[in-house]
């Protein structure tokens, strides 16, 4: 198992997301993880939207090379927009049955950020992100509960209740479903999948973090992180019910097999 000691001070918002404590805690964990190597490092986005999470890590690591995958056409133009320059392929198609087809290689790290909540076929996301990934690579993967437990606007609920019945008709691109605990768990004992690490992320204070001054969020984020870390080492049992309150969950994981 590959343990990392996180110093967040001199990384924090170098490399970056705002206001999201779990992709902060991963994109953390990339770039310690691509420190330690010296090596070449490829990385496979799953629903790589606009890719600017990567932006700062390829800038920065120049050993680093990085294919996102998209189905949005837009965000693909504004993903290779940001990525323009860097050692980066955007490629246009969903992340189902990818290995042989659209990619013809395996990765060291395959991602997949805030996008699981979207994706209808969602065994057959989970064997794409299988596949692709080397014998001794990792899987990095977080959800998000927020549109169902706190659905913003009528558009929110809307396609809660619309989206399912599109994506059963084949229109996918609306479908939107929340991911109960048990469900993924046994859609990773299916794959043989094993979870290296399994933490929650986003408390109610990524609400909070909207109202800080712009010069004192930097700060906000790091105290944020280090709290949440801090709640996730007390090692409390997850269940879906407090989705309330941890509006992500983030997940670790490696082939077992």
């Amino acid at each position: 198992m590959l343990l990392f000691l996180f110093h967040y001070k001199g990384t924090m918002m170098d490399l970056l997301t705002e206001g999201n404590a779990a992709k902060l805690y991963c994109l953390n964990w990339i770039e310690q993880y691509v420190s330690s190597q010296n090596r070449d490092i490829n990385i496979l986005d799953l629903g790589c939207g606009s890719a600017l999470n990567f932006v700062k890590l390829l800038q920065n690591h120049k050993n680093v090379r990085y294919i996102g995958i998209e189905p949005s056409p837009a965000a693909c133009e504004a993903a290779r927009r940001n990525l323009s320059g860097l050692n980066a392929t955007i490629i246009n198609g969903p992340a189902y049955d990818i290995y042989g087809k659209v990619v013809h290689e395996q990765f060291d790290l395959v991602v997949s950020f805030s996008v699981f909540e979207h994706v209808y076929r969602r065994l057959d996301y989970l064997k794409a992100a299988k596949t692709c990934l080397k014998p001794d690579g990792y899987f990095l993967i977080n959800y998000d509960a927020g549109h169902f437990v706190y659905p913003g606007n009528l558009r929110e609920r809307t396609k809660n209740l619309v989206g399912p019945i599109m994506a059963r008709l084949g229109q996918e691109r609306y479908f939107q479903a929340f991911v109960p605990e048990a469900d993924f768990q046994n859609m990773l004992a299916q794959l043989n999948f094993k979870v290296i690490e399994a933490r929650s992320f986003n408390t109610q204070l990524k609400g909070v973090y909207k109202t800080i001054p712009a010069e004192h969020r930097a700060d906000f984020m790091e105290k944020w992180l280090d709290f949440e870390q801090w709640m996730n080492s007390l090692n409390m049992p997850y269940k879906d019910a407090q989705s309330r309150y941890w509006l992500t969950r983030n997940f670790i994981l490696k082939n077992a097999s």
